[in-house]
């Protein structure tokens, strides 16, 4: 993954937090899926030509046709008069939305978009536990990334009865590691002096 240009990276987080809200606005804001589709592929090149890895680009999209799939799944099984049109729609909205906020993320690290939004009036407790949240999300996910590594080294997804078994797994020991960690960072924060146990 590289870096965006240096005119990206010195723009201020507010101009660029402003320009995803209103590409937000513009892919959320009608009811047909042409305008969010564009929405999301303009953002899905616009990261790709300043360093955003392709697979991650490409992860959002895949979340966002499952999502809608689903979606046109559920209005054909229920009769609905919308049918599959309805989760195409929601599809291309989603994908939107993934996209946008995957390219604000790569331009903008979160303790600058923290820092902006201090600087906007917010709270600091909210931009502490997004500062907080950012850091500890690729803690999560480099173990969960690990722990899956070690499930397929040992053949647990060879069928599936067994991925669906590692995969329960995996989200069960994701989430073990996580309330540990948010007691550990709060007993930390308790003997600094900045606040209490959750």
């Amino acid at each position: 993954m590289r870096e965006p240009p240096l005119w990206v990276r010195v723009l201020d987080a507010r101009l660029t937090l402003g320009f995803a809200l209103a590409l937000l606005a513009v892919g959320l804001g009608g009811p047909l899926p042409w305008t969010p589709l564009a929405v999301a592929l303009s953002a899905g090149a616009l990261g790709l030509a300043w360093g955003r890895a392709p697979a991650r680009v490409v992860r959002g999209f895949g979340a966002a046709l499952v999502a809608g799939g689903l979606a046109a799944a559920l209005h054909v099984a229920l009769g609905t008069r919308a049918g599959a049109e309805a989760g195409f729609v929601l599809g291309a909205r989603m994908a939107a939305g993934v996209a946008v906020f995957g390219l604000f993320s790569h331009l903008t690290p979160p303790w600058v978009f923290a820092r902006a939004l201090r600087g906007l009036g917010v709270p600091e407790v909210f931009t502490e536990l997004l500062a907080l949240s950012a850091r500890y999300a690729r803690v999560f996910e480099g173990a969960a990334r690990t722990a899956r590594e070690a499930q397929l080294v040992r053949g647990g997804y060879g069928g599936m009865r067994r991925a669906l078994g590692s995969m329960g797994a995996l989200a069960g020991l994701t989430l073990v590691r996580a309330f540990d960690q948010a007691c550990a960072t709060a007993e930390a924060r308790a003997a600094r002096g900045l606040g209490g146990r959750p």
